[in-house]
């Protein structure tokens, strides 16, 4: 085996939801409380909290073997050609939805499109985190604008200190809350799972227990929005059911004792609601509903 694996973690907004998501894959991380780096019950990995925005880059010069951020920091910090993507993984503070970096701007704001930025002097301002993206945005759009970096609280910096944002959001309810409104979106962001390429391509060890990582992680997160159900049905009913099945659906059926057709379904929560119902109806009988721990399709 080659030295522990290391993985930076990513701190604050997605830190307990990552964590979780690790603890369904079977992996326990712990401490935290003053140092960054976390205890493991698997032994192989060294696990350290970090900020998400630094993770790409001690990944791809090598300081980090591999770790957890967003697409939007991984182009940032133009880190996309230096790191492997393994797994994206589509969960944020909030949702199982991506993020999404937008414009905004006042609502009572003269700027109504991306086209009304273009040609205006003095240059617009705009305040961000993500600097390097916005400017590139702007710039294959012909805009030209003074981008200016924002060290947080940036839906507060509109109309004082700049003109429109370029800020993160999942719903939309903070830049509502501060009189702001979207003018277009940037980017859309997922938390990606990426690994250092050149670990990747020369430590046989630490590909395989990264892709095994993978694994884990897309199986736990495909498991959040599915559940099983289990059913039994009198024979004569057993196609009646079938046809209730949705085709999004997997399902398996097998014959079991006294004339009695044995069905598992697995599907969407969203869908499962409205389905046991019409099973019901339809003769199905000891209807049962179980979450998933793990499903790799």
């Amino acid at each position: 085996m080659s030295k522990p694996l290391t993985i930076g973690m990513p701190k604050g907004s997605l830190e307990q939801s990552t964590l979780g998501l690790f603890q369904k894959a079977g992996f326990r991380f712990y401490g935290g409380d003053r140092s960054l780096w976390l205890g493991s019950n698997d032994p192989e990995l060294r696990p350290v909290l970090l900020r998400p925005q630094e993770i790409p880059v001690y990944v791809a010069n090598g300081s980090l073997d591999c770790g957890l951020a967003g697409w939007d920091w991984i182009v940032e910090n133009r880190c996309q050609d230096r790191v492997r993507i393994l797994a994206d993984l589509c969960y944020s503070k909030q949702s199982f939805r991506p993020v999404r970096w937008v414009l905004a701007v006042a609502n009572d704001s003269a700027y109504q499109t991306t086209a009304d930025l273009r040609n205006v002097h003095p240059p617009i301002r705009i305040s961000t985190e993500l600097r390097n993206i916005t400017e590139d945005w702007l710039s294959e759009r012909g805009i030209i604008a003074d981008v200016k970096f924002s060290w947080g609280a940036t839906e507060a910096k509109v109309p004082v200190f700049a003109d429109a944002i370029v800020d993160c959001t999942e719903t939309g309810s903070s830049l509502r809350a501060n009189g702001l409104r979207i003018v277009e979106t940037v980017i859309e962001s997922t938390t990606r799972f990426f690994v250092n390429n050149e670990v990747y391509k020369s430590d046989e060890w630490k590909r395989s227990k990264v892709d095994g990582i993978a694994l884990l992680l897309k199986s736990c997160l495909a498991a959040e929005t599915k559940e099983t159900i289990h059913l039994e049905a009198a024979r004569p009913d057993a196609e009646k059911i079938k046809g209730l099945i949705p085709s999004s659906a997997t399902f398996t059926v097998w014959e079991g004792q006294d004339d009695r057709t044995m069905f598992e379904i697995i599907l969407e929560k969203e869908i499962s609601r409205d389905l046991v119902p019409a099973l019901a109806r339809s003769g199905a009988k000891r209807i049962s509903v179980t979450s998933l721990g793990m499903l790799y399709e």
